[in-house]
């Protein structure tokens, strides 16, 4: 009976320690305005999309008949700085609705929606720009799908991130606990140590072919015709390094204290004459 009892904890212990890792993602990361800025201006984001958007684009311009201030216009749009602005004004308003700190979401745009003011240009943009709510953009854009119950969800993010993050860790706290319980005393502490061996084996092979998998993936997006596939190219991989470090790091440690308690016995605690 004590061997399917320590059995099951060992074999919940792994999704649960994943889970754990996962929410601090969400939470420290995901939600987080500093881990996207840092993201992108460590992997260069900004000047990779304006380059990748400005060859595609500049090139359909001039085809279709397109002029020198045309190009000139498309240009100060998708410039880094352009971008760099435009990026992290909408991923701030965003987090601020998702952790609670904000009533709804402002959604920045470099010039008034359904026109281009004369004067639009490079140095003058903070003159044309304007925040509006995303109800009102999405309206200006007349997209549809999006109800205002999905909007409204996402206000809870943070909430619910934060529930997560202490649900996973006590319930991995409690796992632990139990399979050191479940150990005779005197005897080694194999059952907390699994539960600590599988799911850092399983973190850093996940690493290893995860990281394998993107190198091979990107080179062949980034060749992609389709604009949001060659995008994602340059997107997704410096935010992935960025969660993996975690992963990393967490799964390391978990497996290296796994292989210590396998060298630590329970002690004996003598009931007294």
């Amino acid at each position: 009976m004590k061997f399917v009892a320590r059995a099951l904890l060992v074999a919940v212990a792994a999704p649960i320690f994943i889970l754990a890792v996962l929410s601090l993602n969400i939470r420290f990361q995901f939600l987080s305005l500093g881990f996207w800025i840092n993201t992108f201006e460590k992997g260069n984001v900004y000047s990779q999309i304006s380059e990748n958007v400005e060859n595609r684009l500049v090139s359909r311009v001039v085809a279709e008949g397109g002029g020198k201030n045309d190009i000139a216009l498309l240009s100060n749009l998708i410039s880094p700085d352009s971008l760099k602005n435009f990026s992290e004004k909408n991923i701030k308003n965003i987090l601020l609705y998702a952790n609670g700190k904000s009533p709804q979401i402002m959604i920045f745009t470099p010039v008034p929606l359904g026109k281009i003011p004369e004067g639009f240009g490079k140095n003058n943009l903070e003159d044309f720009s304007e925040e509006i709510p995303l109800t009102d953009f999405l309206k200006g854009f007349d997209i549809s799908g999006i109800k205002e119950s999905d909007i409204q969800a996402v206000s809870n993010f943070g909430t619910w991130a934060w529930i997560l993050t202490f649900g996973s860790f006590s319930l991995l706290l409690l796992v632990l606990a139990l399979a050191y319980l479940a150990t005779d005393p005197g005897r080694h502490l194999v059952t907390p140590g699994m539960a600590l061996i599988l799911p850092g084996i399983f973190m850093l092979t996940a690493y290893l072919a995860g990281s394998f998998a993107g190198r091979v993936l990107t080179e062949e997006f980034r060749q992609s015709t389709n604009i949001g596939t060659s995008l994602a190219a340059i997107v997704v991989p410096p935010v992935i390094q960025n969660v993996a470090r975690i992963w990393i790091f967490l799964g390391a440690s978990a497996f290296v204290s796994g292989v210590l308690l396998f060298f630590l016995k329970k002690p004996v605690y003598n009931d007294p004459k």
